[in-house]
């Protein structure tokens, strides 16, 4: 009897892939539009580097922090070559503020090593009463533009 992948446990030293971050998002909205349970999703956004490799050390140097960020319940992905989603189950917008502040904090305190100085800009997205999760995470996407 084979084992469907997505019953096995996801290992913590692993982002998701984008059909685990679309099925998650899709699951998290439908409680939050059904129940009204709290989620936020942050989009993180890395800047300063020009040069592909510089891009690309930052970037894995960033998945590294999200790793030890993330919960077990939490869902995270690399959505392009210098962006990062966070879905926060459980997590209201101060919460997700919380986390953000963390995650800025270990970055820069990682980067402060180096001589290049890359930026980080997050958006968070928490839907507001009668918000469904997706307009709040369009709403952060219009912010980081």
């Amino acid at each position: 009897m084979a084992i469907d992948d997505r019953d096995r446990p996801r290992r913590p030293l692993e982002l998701d892939t984008r059909p685990d971050w679309n099925r998650a998002m899709r699951y998290e909205s439908s409680r939050h539009a059904r129940y009204g349970r709290p989620a936020s999703v942050l989009l993180i956004e890395l800047g300063g580097g020009t040069d592909a490799t510089s891009v690309e050390h930052n970037a894995r140097g960033l998945a590294n922090l999200i790793r030890a960020e993330v919960r077990e319940t939490d869902r995270a992905v690399r959505t392009g070559p210098a962006s990062f989603r966070m879905l926060l189950t459980e997590t209201s917008a101060r919460a997700a503020r919380h986390v953000a502040g963390r995650l800025d904090r270990a970055f820069h305190d990682e980067c402060a090593r180096t001589p290049a100085q890359p930026s980080l800009r997050i958006e968070i997205a928490a839907p507001t009463r009668g918000e469904s999760l997706e307009d709040a995470v369009l709403a952060a996407e219009r912010r980081l533009d």
